[in-house]
């Protein structure tokens, strides 16, 4: 037992060699860290690439500008170990001369001198020719977390957050250029397609197949594009700074929109007809900035809601020519752009806030144009992507507008076009959910007591991954006079459904309900509040396709249909039924009895330009004469 025990001591002993080695490696790692610090306390020169340009005549001398790295701790906390690359020359250290042999400079092991012209910030190690910077380059440390300063991150990620400024004004700087860089003239051409490789053997459909036979489309180009093109081979020229450093001009001006042409039979209450009808829609766009431009949209070939064509009416035929040179009541033109950027580049520094600004004859498409589908005189303004930890809203903006002319109108009828009105509307993300609210204050120019408040509510979401479902209210109030008289006075409510199949992208069932009472007005629409409840209920506003009423006005209803769209998304067909049902009798009401239809869509693009698209429906309608129609559509995009 006394041996067996003498055996296991010995092996749980550590011989003393072995610890006199773990001595003798602590102090060599120590010794190697103690000349490492004191190599690196003296001055030692940059190792630049060879430079093949001639050094600038008169240029002055003296060290460069410290490099990234160079104060002590780092920049952002970063350890010395990061600097030991990276040290730089003393005050009093003058440049060695450069040399030259045959035309390229010898001085691989010097700096070039304070002509470098470094950029102010950080800046990496300089690193050799053919060299791809990496992780761990100067150090086995880890890369800073996000959010700091680092070495891989751009340009944007480099600048002081507000609370590092402390209170301060960062100013822009000129551009300055690195001397180990070569300016090279702008050319449209730099990313123009590879040449041709002649007698080179080249495979076009194996370097194709890489991609997963991905292919680029054919797209149309705008009918006018000057200045920089519309996603073009190249990069882009450099841009102006006429409007301060930091919003850069760069003009673009385009010229698009769509041709469409049309032959239909319609059967509506009052008269059939076969028209052939036609209408150009010009959309004139210049930028100045990426957030400052001017707009124009044009129907030269229609006046209102006629349309240059030809109209069949019992046998004869009339030639309908409306060239129109400009019309307030269905064109736009105004301006808009950032004001926080406007400010900010004006005065040289970051925009100090975001706020979105529209000026003129401007279009506002608000609560998917239930509420407002209009082009007026006014001006609007947005402050956009805010957020509430307090209401739990992700995020939420809210827009002013005020309107001085144009509007669009059955609440005040012909006088419409003069009514002045004022309003605001939030758009609210809140728990998988959204909701927009707006409100509106119309004023009647023939103070007839027409004048009066407009509210509109909706809330969107997506329930048991099953439904996506819209709740949506307008509210009118305020008229005097009779109520007989009123003609914004009610409630519209509206619910859109559409289900999710198997095929969710592809097979769309919906239904959408709506109950109407009184007289409800959207604030500024052409068409009735019911237009987007069902194709049965819009008109394509070419040809008078007939629909059925859209008002709302004291009736109750539903459009059920399913929306069917290609593989690849490239056709589309919508079959549909729809009900209008009468509430109560009023001699006023709009629809003088229940109104039932069927309708059919479809429409597939003919190539990357044209697209047809046919329609047809039938009415039954109550007291009045049925309805139908047929028609189709040939729509060139440019």
């Amino acid at each position: 037992m006394a041996t067996v025990r003498s055996q296991r001591e010995q092996r749980n002993r550590t011989p003393a060699t072995s610890w006199l080695g773990v001595v003798v490696v602590c102090a060599l790692w120590l010794a190697s860290v103690a000349t490492a610090n004191e190599a690196c306390s003296q001055p030692v020169l940059f190792a630049l690439p060879p430079v093949a340009t001639q050094p600038q005549p008169n240029q002055p001398t003296g060290p460069p500008s410290p490099a990234w790295g160079a104060t002590p701790g780092g920049i952002g906390g970063a350890p010395a170990d990061w600097q030991r690359p990276l040290r730089i020359a003393a005050a009093n250290t003058p440049p060695p001369a450069p040399t030259r042999q045959g035309g390229v400079s010898t001085d691989a092991g010097n700096y070039c001198g304070p002509a470098c012209n470094l950029a102010p910030g950080p800046h990496p190690g300089v690193a050799g020719p053919g060299f791809m910077r990496s992780l761990g380059r100067y150090s086995p440390l880890a890369p800073y977390a996000p959010g700091e300063v680092s070495m891989h991150a751009p340009c944007w990620d480099q600048m002081p957050a507000p609370a590092e400024l402390d209170g301060g004004v960062m100013r822009v700087n000129p551009h300055r250029l690195d001397c180990r860089s070569s300016g090279r003239p702008y050319c449209s051409g730099d990313f123009s397609p590879d040449p041709m490789l002649g007698s080179f053997y080249w495979d076009a459909c194996g370097e194709l197949g890489i991609y997963g036979c991905k292919h680029l489309n054919p797209n149309q180009r705008p009918w006018v594009e000057c200045f920089t093109p519309l996603y073009d081979t190249g990069p882009w020229a450099p841009s102006g700074c006429c409007l301060g450093a930091t919003n850069p001009t760069h003009p673009k001006f385009y010229v698009y929109g769509d041709f469409r042409t049309a032959v239909a039979n319609n059967q509506n209450v009052a008269n059939g007809q076969t028209i052939w009808a036609n209408r150009l829609n010009l959309d004139i766009d210049f930028w100045l900035t990426a957030t400052e431009r001017f707009h124009m949209f044009w129907g030269p070939l229609d006046q209102g809601q006629n349309f240059s064509g030809i109209v069949f009416d019992d046998g004869d035929s009339e030639v309908q020519e409306f060239f129109d040179a400009w019309d307030p009541n269905t064109d736009t033109m105004f301006i808009e752009g950032d004001l926080g950027w406007i400010l900010g580049g004006l005065a040289g520094t970051s925009p100090p806030f975001d706020l979105p600004v529209a000026v003129g004859l401007i279009p506002l498409v608000l609560q998917n144009g239930i509420w407002l589908e209009d082009a007026f005189v006014g001006v609007a303004a947005t402050i956009p992507a805010r957020n509430n930890p307090l209401l739990d809203w992700s995020n939420f903006d809210t827009t002013v507008f005020v309107g001085f002319n144009q509007l669009t109108s059955k609440a005040l009828g012909v006088d419409s076009r003069e009514a002045t009105f004022v309003g605001a509307t939030t758009f609210i993300e809140r728990r998988g959910g959204y909701f927009e609210l707006g409100y509106a204050y119309v004023d009647d120019p023939e103070n007839q007591g027409r004048s009066y408040h407009n509210l509109g509510v909706s809330y969107t979401r997506r329930y048991l991954n099953l439904v996506s479902n819209s709740v949506r209210a307008i509210v009118n109030t305020g008229q005097g006079g009779p109520r007989d008289d009123r003609t914004a006075d009610g409630l519209l409510l509206l619910m859109e459904n559409s289900f999710l199949t198997r095929n969710p992208y592809n097979v769309i069932p919906y239904v959408n309900l709506f109950v109407g009472f009184g007289s409800p007005q959207p604030l500024g629409r052409l068409q009735g509040p019911l237009k987007n409840t069902g194709i049965n209920f819009e008109s394509d506003l070419l040809t008078g396709y007939p629909l059925l009423d859209d008002s709302g006005n004291n009736t109750y209803g539903a459009a059920v249909g399913v929306d069917l769209l290609g593989a690849c998304f490239n056709k589309q067909l919508i079959v549909e039924g729809a009900a209008v049902q009468t509430r109560g009798n009023d001699p006023t009401r709009i629809a003088p009895g229940d109104q039932y239809a069927v309708g059919v869509r479809y429409q597939h693009p003919l190539n990357n330009t044209w697209l047809i698209r046919m329609d047809a429906m039938h009415g039954w309608l109550q007291n009045a004469n049925d309805i139908n129609g047929a028609r189709v559509e040939l729509r060139k995009k440019f």
